[in-house]
């Protein structure tokens, strides 16, 4: 069996999952996941160990997409931060007001882990970007310096 083809994102989808990693571990004076590389974390999973994922990103970043103008005239990316939080609030609730192929909970849920541990694996996966979640927390790898 061969490996599957590379997944990319569209640019939509990459912006609607950057600016919903970012209101689920908001910047604050260090940074939030989308500055630590949770989208390429995710990335690199969905060409690995969950390629079988991939359809269910797509569904859900789409259905982020479509709630947020659906609620907002907006695509999710463009919206307020308080306007995102409400959006992903009735998504967890699963109360979205479009059609979704997925569970818009299970997503979300999906999504929440997968941003986590993007924050906090250890940067040789992909995510944390230069550590910053480890030095926010003090943990040094062993023999680890900064």
């Amino acid at each position: 069996m061969t490996d599957p083809a590379p997944f990319s994102w569209t640019p939509q989808q990459h912006r609607a999952l950057e600016s919903a990693a970012d209101r689920i571990i908001p910047p604050d004076e260090t940074c939030g996941a989308a500055d630590a590389g949770a989208a390429d974390f995710i990335l690199g999973l969905l060409n690995a160990e969950l390629c079988g994922e991939r359809a269910t990103y797509i569904n859900g970043l789409d259905g982020i997409d479509r709630e947020g103008q659906a609620r907002h005239g907006k695509p999710f990316a463009d919206l307020s931060a308080p306007q995102q939080d409400a959006v992903l609030v009735e998504i967890e609730a699963d109360r979205a007001i479009t059609a979704w192929i997925i569970s818009p909970r299970g997503f979300f849920l999906m999504l929440v882990e997968h941003v986590l541990e993007g924050f906090y694996a250890d940067p040789g996966n992909g995510g944390n970007r230069d550590s910053v979640s480890w030095k926010m927390i003090g943990y040094r790898a062993e023999g680890g310096t900064w």
